[in-house]
């Protein structure tokens, strides 16, 4: 692993918060497993403690081990067979062992981003990280380096980069319901879907 890769693990393992340029936009990571970190993460953001922060993880293995064994059904292998690594968070009923920071109403935002740098240091990490967007609580993420600078009080490192400019699409299971639009769009959701019910 590159010395600011390790770097970074080191600063994350102590309870930092890290600002990284994701495939969608700009985001914040933390452990799991620091829940002072976390707080810090939504202190940052101004955002309300209700609204639950997703999971990355390194691979779909890693990801489907935080989900119920009974949601990891044919749309939840479908969709994550076809959209990751990339802009797709799914949303299911969390397994026993998933964190209890990032639990809420007994489910877990989980995505594989499409970033090997960033699947290497998550595989470094154990796996997985706390993650949001970096922006203030109603705004829109932030996509540019300039405004990313303006956090550098607040976070404990910032990895040079460039985002991408669109957040991940939101879509939840067993309901088949999407909850934000972005990266994937609904309609090539529906034809995953429809293709893996007529292919079985």
């Amino acid at each position: 692993m590159e010395p600011e890769l390790t770097r970074i693990a080191n600063i994350i393992r102590r309870g930092g918060v890290v600002a990284w340029p994701t495939d969608t936009t700009w985001g914040l990571l933390a452990a799991c497993d620091q829940p002072a970190a976390i707080s810090r993460i939504y202190q940052i953001k101004g955002r309300p403690p209700d609204k639950p922060l997703q999971i990355l993880a390194a691979d779909a293995d890693a990801a489907a081990s935080l989900v119920a064994r009974a949601a990891r059904d044919r749309r939840w292998l479908t969709l994550s067979r076809r959209f990751w690594p990339g802009p797709l968070t799914l949303v299911a009923p969390a397994a026993a062992g998933a964190p209890p920071a990032l639990v809420s109403a007994g489910k877990v935002g989980l995505r594989v981003p499409d970033d090997p740098e960033l699947r290497e240091l998550l595989r470094e990490l154990g796996g997985y990280l706390a993650a949001t967007s970096l922006n203030r609580s109603g705004r829109p993420p932030v996509t540019g380096y300039r405004e990313v600078l303006e956090f550098a009080g607040e976070v404990d490192y910032i990895r040079p980069g460039h985002a991408g400019k669109t957040a991940s699409t939101v879509y939840e299971l067993p309901e088949s319901r999407l909850l934000r639009r972005g990266g994937v769009s609904a309609a090539a959701i529906a034809a995953a879907l429809e293709e893996a019910w007529t292919n079985a």
